[in-house]
C-alpha cells in the first residue's frame, strides 16, 4: 500500500511541477499566461504518468546513464504515441502535430523530441526524482490517506467534468461542421443561372443556415476557447472547418479586446 501511496502522490506532484513548467515555458516564449492543463484543475497528467512509469522501470538502471536515456526516450514516445492515437480517435482531432519534424510517426512523435525525452529522463532520475522523493515521503508521512482521500475524489470529479466538456466540444463541432458545409454548398448553388424564386429560396436557407451558425457559436464555453488557445495546433480532417471558424471567432474577439 505504501508504494501505491508513493506512486499516486508522485503522480500529482509532477503533474502539478509539469502544469508549472509549461505555465511559465509559454509565459516567456509567448509573453503571456496560457493554461495548458488538459484537465480543469492545475495539472498535466502525461507529466504525472510519464514520472511514475520512469520510476517504476528505471530506478533498476539508476547507475547506468545510456539504459535511462534509452528507456526514457523509449516510454516518452511511448506515452505520448498512445496518447495522441486515443486522442484523436476519441474525438476525431489532432491535439499535437510533429509533421513538420523529420522522422515522425504520423506526427505523434519523432526523433528530436524522442532524444530531448531522454535526455531528460536522465536529468530527471538523477537530479530531480531524489529531492521531490523526499517530499513525497513527508507527504506520506504527515498527511496519509486524508489528503490521498481529498486527491483523489478531485481527480476523479475533474477528469468526469473534462471527458463531459469534449464530448459537448466533439458534438459541437459535428454540429457546426454539418452547417458550414451546407452553407458552403448552398452558396455554390447562388453562382448557378436560377430562376428569381430559386435564389430567394437560398438566400433564406443561407440565412437560416446563418442564424444557426451563430446558435452553435454562443454554445461555446469559456473552456472550449482556453483549450484551443492552449493547444494552438489541434488538427482534424473531420471537423477542419468548425476549428477554423471558432478560430477566427476567437482571433477576432482578441482584436476587441
Amino acid at each position: 500500500m505504501k508504494t501505491y501511496y508513493y506512486l499516486f502522490y508522485s503522480f500529482i506532484l509532477y503533474a502539478f511541477l509539469g502544469w508549472v513548467l509549461e505555465v511559465v515555458y509559454h509565459i516567456f516564449t509567448q509573453k503571456k499566461f496560457i493554461n495548458r492543463g488538459f484537465l480543469y484543475g492545475p495539472i498535466c497528467p502525461i507529466y504525472g504518468v510519464s514520472a511514475v512509469l520512469f520510476i517504476i522501470f528505471l530506478s533498476r538502471f539508476n547507475n547506468n546513464y545510456i539504459l535511462i536515456f534509452l528507456g526514457g526516450a523509449l516510454l516518452a514516445s511511448i506515452i505520448e504515441l498512445i496518447t495522441g492515437y486515443l486522442m484523436e480517435a476519441l474525438f476525431n482531432s489532432k491535439w499535437w502535430d510533429y509533421s513538420n519534424e523529420r522522422f515522425n510517426i504520423k506526427g505523434y512523435i519523432c526523433l528530436k523530441f524522442s532524444i530531448i525525452w531522454g535526455l531528460l529522463s536522465v536529468v530527471f532520475m538523477k537530479f530531480i526524482n531524489p529531492p521531490v522523493s523526499r517530499v513525497v515521503f513527508f507527504i506520506m508521512k504527515n498527511f496519509g490517506e486524508v489528503l490521498y482521500s481529498f486527491l483523489f475524489a478531485g481527480l476523479i470529479i475533474d477528469i468526469v467534468l473534462t471527458v463531459n466538456s469534449l464530448i459537448a466540444f466533439k458534438a459541437l463541432f459535428r454540429e457546426l461542421q454539418e452547417i458550414l458545409l451546407e452553407t458552403k454548398s448552398t452558396m455554390e448553388e447562388l453562382k448557378e443561372n436560377l430562376t428569381l424564386e430559386v435564389k430567394e429560396k437560398i438566400e433564406g436557407r443561407i440565412a437560416y443556415l446563418s442564424d444557426v451558425k451563430e446558435r452553435l457559436i454562443g454554445r461555446i464555453s469559456q473552456r472550449h476557447i482556453y483549450l484551443l488557445k492552449a493547444y494552438p495546433h489541434m488538427k482534424s480532417k473531420k471537423f477542419d472547418l468548425a476549428i477554423e471558424d471558432i478560430r477566427k471567432m476567437i482571433e477576432n474577439i482578441n482584436l476587441k479586446l
